[in-house]
């Protein structure tokens, strides 16, 4: 047999593939034979039900005293064979009646007369309760143990031939040497191709990986055949892929990495010469084992507090299947979600996922909303397991905007200052376009949740749902916004020795911040704090709200919640998103119009 080559393909995600392991459970369940319609018919056919024995003939001399039994020696023999519930048991039991020998005698037939020959004689007997045997003839013995003339015959040759009882030939599956090396081939096959797994998880297919988009059960089969010069069907091929395989076919991606993709593209540039093409090879391979290095250390959880964090992409209100919608502005509800991560192939539990909300006319999304959540997450839900670890690892994407800038370090410094001076801080951000972190998996499964709901008006809507996915903390509720902004101007310093966006790790032990442009090599350490102040005197005031909402916008949402004819849901956004000073009570414009 042709040994399985891997194919050459060219297609990867997320530069994060992984090589097709075999699993226990498939992606389909294979049969349950118990739960078959014809399983269950052959149990009842041997179970005895509405079965009734009786004696056949009237005989009472030396070969047949089947006269003599009573009602009670029957009802004895009938439950003495359906004991067994399976045909090989019963055959046993109907052998242990029988006494077999070969035919020692035949009669001279005529000519032109036919007569069939039998090859076994048999002597039939039943056993009593008191133990005692009493012989009878064929027909009797049928009659009292229910059985055909055939199953008798078919036990007694079987016996004469291998001196055991008849085992079951029918039905299960046929062992083949042949079959059993080309299904090893068709697996080693399937293996050879890369998958990974999801970027959000699938509640409905746990453990599922996915096989390239462009890819199929019938390409994979075309390509089998080429490689291995084989007569393998499709319907073999395709039952090993679903049985013992769990895959599937992913989407095309569509937030991939723009290294990976432009790489790819220069390496299949066909006007490259041998030396170029090895070095655009070259830098690609450096530039996914960068990649996959984040995500080791990710998954590296060790002692220490690990936390992904991540802003979920905007929700909207009101959500609805209208035309109207498609085309007119919405307010944003904002989800900030902390997960704790555990390590690879653990589950995330609801109690390790807190999402963080608050609305368009509540606060802006940005770096003081951020640092404010964290601030709560570490102080009043993490406390506790933050003063028993000496590492707490940090991991986020490198969004300048909302989590990589010195506002957000500066809240880091004062909660080691003021509250973990045991503790180091770790703070990683992955290589561009691979920042799927388990944030992101949380975020699938919510989005998942939210299409399969048509109508999406208020937004204790969404916060229901939200609650299923992890413990939600509503802002000006469970938390408040402070202004981290200004009081990190007025405790850091303006000219600093390095940049915060080249950094791939950084270090908060005491007052240094230690920081460095990879994931390997030395730290360098610098200073970001002015002089004559102290992060234990870091206090950030509150920060009042602030309604970010234009009137355009707030008039499209009205119209929209005019045109679903929702009059409760227009009163609380009337009350709510209108309530900034100096706007017209829209819903009086409304109905000028």
């Amino acid at each position: 047999m042709a040994a399985t080559s891997r194919p050459n393909t060219d297609i990867d995600y997320d530069g994060m593939s992984e090589p097709v392991l075999q699993t226990v459970n498939g992606r389909r369940k294979r049969r349950v034979v118990e739960n078959n319609g014809r399983y269950l018919a052959k149990i009842q056919r041997y179970s005895g039900e509405n079965v009734e024995n009786a004696i056949a003939c009237n005989h009472n001399r030396l070969m047949c005293t089947a006269a003599n039994l009573t009602a009670i020696d029957l009802a004895y023999f009938k439950k003495q064979l359906y004991t067994a519930k399976d045909k090989v048991a019963q055959d046993a039991i109907l052998l242990s009646h029988m006494d077999i020998m070969s035919v020692k005698r035949r009669r001279e037939v005529d000519e032109g007369t036919r007569q069939r020959q039998r090859d076994v004689t048999i002597k039939y007997t039943v056993l009593k309760e008191d133990k005692t045997r009493v012989p009878v003839c064929q027909a009797s013995f049928l009659s009292i143990f229910s059985v055909k003339k055939d199953r008798v015959q078919g036990i007694a040759r079987h016996w004469l031939q291998t001196g055991m009882a008849r085992p079951e030939k029918r039905g299960g599956s046929r062992p083949n040497d042949d079959v059993t090396a080309k299904k090893e081939v068709i697996r080693g096959h399937i293996k050879s191709f890369d998958c990974r797994a999801s970027h959000y998880a699938r509640r409905g297919a746990p453990g599922r990986k996915y096989l390239p988009s462009d890819l199929s059960v019938a390409k994979m089969h075309r390509l089998f055949l080429e490689q291995n010069h084989l007569k393998v069907t499709y319907s073999l091929y395709w039952s090993i892929f679903m049985y013992d395989f769990n895959l599937a076919f992913g989407h095309p991606a569509k937030d991939l990495c723009s290294t990976c993709v432009k790489s790819r593209m220069e390496m299949n540039d066909p006007t490259l010469t041998d030396e170029q093409k090895r070095e655009k090879i070259l830098l690609y391979s450096l530039h996914r084992r960068r990649a996959r290095q984040f995500y080791n250390l990710l998954n590296d959880v060790g002692d220490s507090f690990t936390v992904c964090f991540d802003v979920m992409e905007n929700l909207v209100l009101p959500k609805s299947a209208i035309g109207q919608t498609y085309y007119s502005r919405q307010l944003y509800f904002y989800v900030f979600g902390v997960v704790r991560h555990h390590g690879r192939g653990e589950s995330q539990s609801r109690h390790d996922i807190h999402l963080y909300t608050w609305l368009e006319y509540e606060n802006s999304k940005d770096s003081n909303m951020i640092a404010s959540a964290l601030q709560h997450y570490f102080t009043a839900v993490a406390a506790d397991n933050l003063s028993l670890c000496q590492c707490l690892r940090l991991f986020s994407d490198s969004c300048y905007g909302q989590n990589k800038n010195i506002n957000v370090l500066s809240m880091l410094f004062a909660l080691h200052s003021q509250l973990f001076p045991h503790l180091t801080i770790n703070y990683f951000f992955p290589v561009r376009g691979h920042s799927f972190l388990p944030a992101d998996r949380v975020f699938g499964r919510i989005e998942q949740h939210i299409r399969k709901q048509a109508t999406i008006l208020l937004p204790d809507e969404y916060a229901s749902i939200l609650h299923r996915h992890g413990t939600v903390h509503q802002y000006g509720r469970d938390w408040q916004c402070y202004d981290f902004k200004k009081e990190a101007a007025a405790f850091t310093t303006q000219k600093r020795s390095f940049k915060i966006s080249d950094a791939r790790v950084i270090q908060i032990c005491g007052n240094r911040l230690d920081c460095k442009p990879s994931f390997s090599g030395d730290f360098t350490r610098h200073s970001v704090l002015r002089r004559g102040k102290r992060w234990l005197d870091f206090a950030p005031a509150p920060l009042p709200d602030v309604n970010c909402v234009k009137l355009v916008k707030k008039r499209d949402v009205m119209k929209l919640l005019h045109e679903l004819g929702v009059p409760a849901a227009v009163q609380a956004f009337n009350e709510e998103v209108l309530s900034s000073a100096g706007d017209r009570d829209i819903g009086q414009d409304l109905e000028d119009e």
